[in-house]
């Protein structure tokens, strides 16, 4: 029996599968950096709480009087999986436009972790006596 002469594959099958995440190896270490200052962020804001502080976030106020810890990381991690996907979606059609809404987002949520590390501090130097009294 002869050998069939090969055919060449439909452009769709020539392809290589699709990654589930973008291709640039920069998406995947901002995504780390936007999920690690998120989880900070709770710590912090949870930290600032307890020290006697309130959350200036009125979302994120309500959120925690009304479901306490697991109803604000339920609601931080939605935002962290709708801002990813943002990101990914944007950045198939415009891959620099992804990229910079994917380093605005790490930046925007270092923000608050450093100014709570920053209250945090002022708290601790200030001693028992200073936050007892003003």
């Amino acid at each position: 029996m002869p050998a069939e002469p090969s055919q060449p594959l439909p452009y769709a099958a020539s392809r290589p599968p699709r990654n589930p995440l973008l291709r640039a190896a920069t998406y995947p270490a901002l995504y780390t950096w936007y999920i690690f200052f998120a989880s900070l962020d709770i710590m912090i804001t949870w930290l600032i709480l307890h020290a006697g502080g309130r959350e200036e976030n009125a979302l994120a106020d309500w959120i925690i009087r009304q479901f306490n810890l697991p109803g604000v990381v339920t609601f931080k991690f939605l935002m962290v999986i709708l801002v990813i996907a943002i990101c990914e979606i944007i950045g198939r059609y415009r891959q620099d436009v992804g990229m910079r809404v994917a380093r605005w987002a790490v930046i925007l949520s270092a923000f608050p972790v450093v100014v709570g590390v920053g209250q945090l501090l002022i708290v601790a130097l200030a001693g028992p006596d200073q936050t007892q009294n003003g």
